[in-house]
């Protein structure tokens, strides 16, 4: 599953993804999995994100997550406009955090073969009738990249579905 609303097709994704990725690397610099997002409203970056697992001593304080939460009032009132941008396919909780935040368009960079969440907006009509966009593979080699200088073992099931 990979579209993207006709709204967002004259915005360079790459842009965005850029500033998700460095979210990515500064996680991967603090021993965190390297995983960034970014909120954008209106061709504005109104948050930011990364996996701050270890640092939070907490297994839901995902780059997406964290990024939703920091949204703040621009999310809060403008979100039929927000775009979340993350370096890898967002799992459930952060594809439903995104559903429950109104956010209807969700762009990413590298497919999870694990998670498959593409599946969950494809058959579940509550998930699918709030996403506008569900795109993947923007600067998926980058993303990939940081994976592999962090956690390249993690890469492999990323990419196979196996350990």
């Amino acid at each position: 599953m990979n579209y993207l609303s006709i709204e967002l097709q004259q915005l360079n994704l790459d842009v965005y993804m850029r500033e998700a990725l460095i979210e990515a690397e500064l996680a991967g610099q603090a021993g965190e999995y390297p995983i960034g997002a970014v909120v954008v409203i209106d061709s504005e970056i109104v948050s930011r994100g990364r996996a701050t697992h270890q640092a939070s001593r907490s297994q839901i304080r995902h780059a997406e997550l964290n990024a939703i939460l920091n949204g703040g009032e621009r999310l809060w009132t403008e979100y039929r406009r927000s775009i979340l941008f993350t370096t890898l396919e967002p799992c459930p909780l952060c594809l439903g955090a995104a559903v429950m935040a109104d956010t209807p368009h969700i762009i990413f960079g590298l497919h999870d073969q694990v998670i498959q969440s593409g599946q969950i907006v494809e058959t579940n009509s509550y998930v699918h009738r709030h996403i506008k966009s569900y795109y993947g593979g923007v600067l998926a080699d980058e993303s990939a990249a940081l994976w592999s200088k962090y956690d390249p073992r993690s890469l492999a099931y990323i990419q196979t579905g196996h350990n």
